[in-house]
């Protein structure tokens, strides 16, 4: 396919440097570092952002943003500069160029990454982990959707393959459900972002296959945009609750970089995965991933404990990714 004049460029000018970047080529190394990354590293540090509340008699700086907001502007802004600055290329100027002329081709999947980044954050924050990864079991049945409206039912896999997202869908929803604090706005909140994921999901493939740009090369590009419109909304923010006097405590520095690195390390290795799978392969990656999750995140800030159900629907979920990687190999 051609390319235009402006993106072209580009395109040249990235290619993978050192021996490092050849594990990027192995789907198997990318997709478990992923997936332990975004299990451990950022379901902790994102967490404790959110929940983190001062000691007693410990003055901490106060913001008029809500912690969500504060989350989101770090984690974009922080993505941005480690994408051009931690960098074994040391042409800076060149990633910047190449970044703002991709701004115009990734808008629209970096309007989906906002809204699934901000609607997971006030969900985490206001109904919790098991709940909000909970309405993620829907995410491979919108991908289906999705898939089915932009390349027809031509795309899509094997009936025997589709049926195994059946009982993930199913095992994580029982995996997770352990007597949840249920709460309108956060549960609406993990819903919208489950189907801006989805969606963010699709597009960036095929952005990414049409013009054959790296994951690390778009993820920069989105967090750009995403930057810009979290910037707009802080400052809407900051404006209202100037005027009300609301202010919320600062977690510490050393805990926003460990959100930021955590977000951008999974960031990246998700869009570096999707450019190599096919997108209900990576929703049920995604499904197994978001199960581990609920499972460290108990074990990582307590709840109750697992029930029998909780355990079944564990291993019906592992039994539903094992059974679609297995169908989904066969000729």
């Amino acid at each position: 396919m051609m390319t235009t004049p402006a993106i072209q460029p580009v395109i040249n000018h990235y290619a993978p440097i050192g021996t490092v970047a050849s594990a990027f080529d192995n789907v198997q190394a990318v997709g478990a570092v992923w997936m332990l990354s975004s299990t451990l590293y950022t379901t902790y540090s994102t967490t404790k952002f959110l929940k983190y509340s001062p000691k007693t008699l410990e003055h901490r700086p106060q913001t008029p943003l809500s912690r969500a907001t504060l989350l989101t502007v770090l984690r974009f802004g922080g993505s941005l500069a480690l994408g051009i600055l931690a960098h074994p290329d040391i042409h800076m100027l060149a990633r910047i160029k190449e970044t703002w002329n991709l701004l115009p081709t990734f808008a629209l999947p970096a309007v989906f990454l906002f809204i699934a980044n901000y609607a997971n954050s006030i969900s985490l924050n206001r109904i919790g982990i098991s709940l909000t990864y909970t309405s993620k079991c829907a995410i491979p049945l919108i991908t289906l959707i999705l898939t089915v409206l932009l390349d027809g039912v031509s795309a899509l896999p094997r009936p025997p393959v589709l049926l195994t997202l059946v009982p993930i869908g199913l095992g994580i929803a029982a995996a997770s459900w352990s007597n949840p604090h249920f709460e309108l706005l956060g549960f609406l909140a993990a819903l919208v972002s489950c189907t801006s994921q989805s969606a963010l999901n699709v597009t960036t493939k095929r952005i990414m296959k049409h013009l054959d740009v790296a994951g690390p090369l778009a993820q920069r590009a989105m967090v750009a945009v995403g930057l810009i419109i979290a910037s707009a909304m802080a400052l809407v923010q900051v404006s209202s609750r100037t005027e009300m006097k609301e202010t919320e405590t600062m977690p510490p520095a050393w805990l926003g970089a460990m959100a930021v690195t955590a977000y951008h390390i999974e960031y990246v290795l998700s869009f570096i995965f999707v450019k190599m799978v096919a997108p209900i392969t990576y929703s049920a990656m995604d499904a197994m991933r978001r199960l581990a999750i609920i499972i460290s995140g108990h074990f990582m800030f307590g709840g109750p404990a697992f029930t029998a159900l909780n355990i079944s629907g564990i291993a019906l979920a592992l039994g539903g990714v094992l059974a679609y990687s297995v169908l989904n190999n066969l000729n």
